[in-house]
């Protein structure tokens, strides 16, 4: 991987990871600023709230996202594994994810962009894996590649790899042939994984697609329990009334 990383490209990586950095490092400033609970009672004493912060999980975890590893660029020379603790962060995005489906007024558009969204990151990384194997080790099979892989800029590499991972993993497309044993199986591979997938989204699917029928129904019998109360109330004031007009006839 880190072969791909020269000339442009090795700029836009130092850039978006500094950049990330930095945004780590305003959510720690944010978190010591962040209230909690205590006994049902919000706190919001600056003190209490930096020492409950500094006392969690969450500040080591946080801590650890923003180890200086980098410097050990100036040893070993770069390499992108060294940037692996960021991935750590994840739990953020999680909690990001769940607390806005909870508290969404459209909870069903909220899961079908979430879906597509974890779709694009799937291809995103698939792509990235293709590019690296087929950069490190080939498979000996031109006919399999683009055939201006190696001259093309990085971005055009870039939706190749993309294009190629899309295919493979949504199988409406015909894939180039392979002809190597390591590319059979990387192909097979990736079909199954397609197939997988596939299964995983129909379920998803299926869910907001219930979701969705289910409010609607259930909408539907508070509008009727409503048209039911109303002929009730208006059919009990028609009787009270010919009563009334009756006794005052009489």
């Amino acid at each position: 991987m880190n072969s791909l990383m020269e000339g442009e490209s090795i700029l836009v990586w130092f850039c978006l990871d500094y950049f990330a950095d930095f945004l780590y490092l305003v959510d720690i400033l944010f978190h010591f600023r962040t209230g909690y609970l205590e006994d049902g009672v919000l706190q919001t004493d600056s003190a209490k709230l930096r020492t409950h912060y500094m006392n969690s999980t969450t500040f080591y975890i946080d801590c650890l996202c923003l180890l200086p590893l980098d410097i050990l660029y100036l040893s070993i020379g770069f390499n992108s594994i060294l940037r692996s603790f960021r991935l750590v962060k994840i739990y953020r995005f999680w909690a990001f994810m769940d607390r806005t489906e909870r508290h969404t007024n459209y909870p069903n558009l909220f899961r079908s962009t979430s879906l597509i969204h974890y779709l694009l990151v799937i291809f995103h990384w698939n792509g990235c894996l293709y590019r690296i194997i087929y950069k490190n080790n080939g498979f000996g099979s031109k006919n399999w590649v683009f055939s201006d892989s190696e001259t093309a800029d990085v971005v055009k590499q870039y939706l190749q790899s993309y294009y190629w991972c899309t295919l493979a993993l949504t199988t409406i497309g015909d894939l180039p042939k392979p002809r190597s044993k390591g590319e059979y199986v990387f192909v097979i591979l990736q079909l199954l994984f397609g197939l997988l997938l596939f299964a995983t989204v129909l379920g998803h699917v299926a869910n907001i697609v219930t979701s969705v029928s289910a409010a609607r129904k259930e909408f539907q019998e508070y509008v009727q329990n409503i048209y039911r109360s109303t002929n009730d109330v208006y059919s009990n004031s028609c009787t009270v009334i010919s009563y009334m007009h009756k006794i005052v006839i009489e």
